[in-house]
């Protein structure tokens, strides 16, 4: 047996074993590349923008909405409406005040925000929602389990496609011949082919997506080695990954009280020095001190970074130069940040964000044709032997329940987000519960119906559910 040929088995197994995993996790992390889309939908309340964006009327209406809601916020944050990010919103952090429990109960500590219109600049109440970010999140975080178990799994599944891939490419002497091979109604040749054609196409995202993950979650999986370095406690671990990753202050509060400049008149010399600039935010950190840093955020043209920005002093409105070692990171830090937005595809431009979503649902397809090519050509080869093992029971039953079942359950999760009342309160949770319900309905249907129907007709069942009704309902 060649070396080529002692590979087909890993990659049978590695590809089979947790595809059903791996499925979710490409169908869930396609749909969090429109996140903020989705969340906008999940929000019916929020009003669309009218006209062009008022600056002159809003912005110091949302300075003035920070003053008095965040008087003693460490850090402020407008989110303006700006390309995907259709939302006017304030963001403020809360400090810790341990000493002062009557600060600390009119404003609790942490990240607080509030939706503006974008029209009037008056608050809105939108509703409740686990919106886009709760499908980004479930790709990596999975649900009802606790987080590091969630990053295990996650990382393990990662770990086998990524195995799955390099042996892929190492059996299949005619990788680039077979990608324009399709053999109509041949049984599982057919599922071979689309396989072969789904898993070759986009291949680069495949290996940059699953090995960018890992990366992601390597301190988890790889915890031994910070643990080696600065001891198992897990606070100072913690507080060792926030001194690496987190950006330090531009320059520490003072502690002296000083009226923060019009923010307004800083936007305005921005938009004044860059012509057909795109300002995505405002930010002040230590707002009414006298070191409080403005900072202006516009959107790149190109590059990872996805953001420019500027600084002024708060005080008076000056530019404002940041200290010399404020933005210096090892290459280590600078590698790890470059796999989290190759990832993550924040910096993507639209045509860009569609390319990394279609990757995505190429991936899944991957994963569901190399699923069920296993099933159907162990079905043909037992049927002709007289046997029906368990195995390939289980294997057919996950087959529908989740290539079929889980597009349902994300369909359920969008119709929960309208018909759950407005009202009821963690609506959003119960968004994800229906979300959980459904796809567990659509995973024991198949075993539920075995010995009554054929499992082609499971198939039918559930596809016939998922379908869109007929044209002459939809108008009704």
């Amino acid at each position: 047996m060649n070396f080529r040929h002692s590979m087909t088995w890993l990659h049978t197994w590695t590809g089979l074993a947790l595809s059903w995993l791996l499925y979710f996790m490409f169908i869930t992390g396609s749909a969090g590349y429109f996140d903020e889309e989705i969340t906008r939908w999940m929000q019916p309340e929020i009003p669309v923008q009218q006209s062009e964006f008022d600056a002159d009327t809003l912005i110091p209406a949302a300075q003035r909405q920070l003053q008095e809601l965040a008087p003693s916020a460490d850090e402020w944050f407008i989110e303006l409406p700006q390309g995907r990010h259709p939302y006017f919103k304030l963001w403020w952090h809360n400090p810790r005040v341990e000493a002062d429990k009557k600060t600390t109960a009119s404003h609790p500590p942490g990240w607080h925000e509030l939706t503006l219109d974008p029209n009037t600049g008056a608050p809105i109440q939108a509703r409740e929602t686990a919106g886009g970010e709760f499908l980004y999140r479930l790709h990596y975080s999975l649900h009802y389990m606790p987080k590091e178990l969630a990053y295990w799994l996650t990382s393990m599944a990662a770990m086998f496609m990524l195995v799955a891939l390099i042996t892929g490419v190492v059996i299949h002497r005619r990788i680039f011949v077979d990608l324009f091979t399709f053999r109509r109604a041949k049984r599982h040749a057919s599922w071979l082919d689309m396989h072969n054609l789904l898993a070759v196409l986009p291949l680069p995202f495949h290996l940059m997506i699953t090995y960018s993950g890992l990366i992601l979650l390597m301190f988890t999986t790889m915890i031994a080695i910070p643990v080696s370095s600065y001891g198992p406690n897990p606070e100072t671990l913690k507080a060792v990954y926030d001194t690496v990753f987190s950006e330090p202050e531009y320059q520490e509060a003072s502690g002296t009280d000083a009226a923060t400049v019009s923010l307004l008149g800083v936007y305005q010399e921005e938009i004044a020095a860059n012509e057909g600039i795109a300002i995505a935010h405002i930010g002040v950190e230590h707002p009414g001190d006298v070191n409080a840093v403005i900072e202006i955020s516009s959107i790149a043209e190109r590059g990872l970074e996805g953001r420019n920005e500027s600084l002024y002093r708060g005080l008076d409105g000056s530019p404002f130069d940041a200290p010399e070692n404020h933005n210096k990171q090892s290459a280590v830090v600078a590698f790890y940040k470059a796999m989290e937005k190759l990832h993550e595809g924040l910096f993507a431009s639209s045509f860009l964000r569609w390319m990394y979503f279609l990757s995505g649902l190429m991936g899944a397809g991957m994963i569901a044709t190399g699923a069920i090519f296993w099933a159907v050509k162990r079905r043909y080869s037992h049927s002709k032997a007289g046997l029906n093992p368990r195995g390939l029971e289980l294997v057919e039953g996950l087959n529908i329940g989740t290539v079929v079942g889980l597009p349902i359950a994300i369909a359920a999760y969008f119709w929960a987000n309208r018909l759950i009342p407005v009202s009821l309160e963690t609506r959003g949770n119960w968004e994800g519960h229906c979300l959980f319900l459904v796809w567990l309905a659509m995973l024991i249907h198949p075993f539920v119906r075995r010995g009554k129907i054929t499992t082609r007709e499971a198939w039918l069942e559930q596809l016939n559910l998922g379908r869109l009704p007929p044209k002459s309902r939809r108008h009704h």
